[in-house]
């Protein structure tokens, strides 16, 4: 049970330092938003992806152990938090999964509003480029040389609307 306590508190350490590494990405992320360098930005979200891969591959691994280390304290068929087996262990591994808890929470926290901050400001990106595109195609004049069947627009450059070579009765 002791190995478990032990691969547990190494497997939060380690998702600990991996939701840090996603901390400072998504700093990079917002600079990379607001300064608009594409390049810079499809790196960071190929780097993103990677690390939330890493961070999955660390929740399977803490999973079964904290369902081991909770069905070894009786605790079968209940699934339980970090805090909660906490509770069941005896001091000092309990100390040592609160505290490690606690620290993965915080920057969980944090993580959860810088990506919440950068998806707001993505989408008010979004919605400037859409209200561009909007203006600019209300507001561009149809240059095509054929005119749609059933629509009369008058002709430009004549009062007269001469430079007609068919007469409207032949």
């Amino acid at each position: 049970m002791k190995k478990a306590i032990e691969e547990l508190l190494t497997t939060l350490d380690h998702e600990t330092a991996c939701y840090g590494e996603l901390e400072k990405v998504l700093t990079d992320e917002k600079e990379a938003i607001s300064l608009s360098k594409k390049e810079g930005f499809e790196r960071l979200q190929s780097i993103k992806e990677a690390l939330v891969q890493k961070l999955q591959r660390y929740e399977k691994k803490r999973e079964p152990l904290v369902d081991q280390l909770a069905d070894a304290h009786g605790q079968k068929d209940r699934s339980l938090t970090v805090g909660q087996l906490a509770s069941l262990i005896s001091s000092p591994d309990d100390i040592a999964l609160i505290n490690r808890a606690n620290r993965l929470r915080s920057i969980i926290a944090v993580v959860k509003e810088k990506n919440k901050q950068n998806q707001l400001l993505i989408n008010q990106y979004l919605d400037l480029i859409k209200t561009s595109l909007k203006l600019l195609t209300h507001h561009l004049g149809n240059n095509s040389v054929y005119q749609k069947a059933g629509t009369f627009e008058p002709f430009s450059g004549y009062r007269s609307g001469g430079g007609r070579i068919i007469s409207g009765a032949v």
